[in-house]
């Protein structure tokens, strides 16, 4: 596909497509009269780049998501953690209804416990 196609049945337009190219984002071969030519497989690399550009991630950690996706392991490790995650948010809104009338001591004491816990989970975090 040309520049113009994968712009408009992407929905992004050809500056950001080039913008990605430039970036090393995007493959792309040129054809014998110097077009740029992309694979069909640009469409879900955009799709996967606008939703980790949506995760606030910087250029250089979507190129390293791309790369590690490309061995395959990222994205199935990166949907294990989103499960984890949504598992754990359950159980938050749980506890919260929980202890929505317990003494102020009992909260003190859950939150010190769990205080160790959300520090390795803002580590996790910030690693992705």
């Amino acid at each position: 596909m040309k520049i113009g196609e994968v712009a408009k049945l992407s929905g992004v337009s050809i500056r950001t497509v080039d913008y990605y190219t430039n970036c090393g984002l995007l493959a792309v071969e040129r054809s014998q009269a110097n077009y740029r030519l992309y694979p069909d497989t640009v469409l879900h690399t955009l799709d996967r780049i606008q939703l980790l550009k949506k995760q606030r991630m910087s250029i250089a950690e979507i190129q390293e998501v791309l790369k590690a996706s490309d061995m395959g392991e990222a994205e199935e490790l990166i949907e294990d953690v989103i499960e984890e995650f949504n598992c754990l948010q359950r159980k938050i809104t749980y506890l919260e209804e929980q202890l929505k009338d317990a003494p102020a001591h009992v909260k003190l004491q859950i939150s010190k416990t769990l205080e160790n816990k959300m520090v390795a989970i803002a580590t996790l975090l910030a690693l992705l």
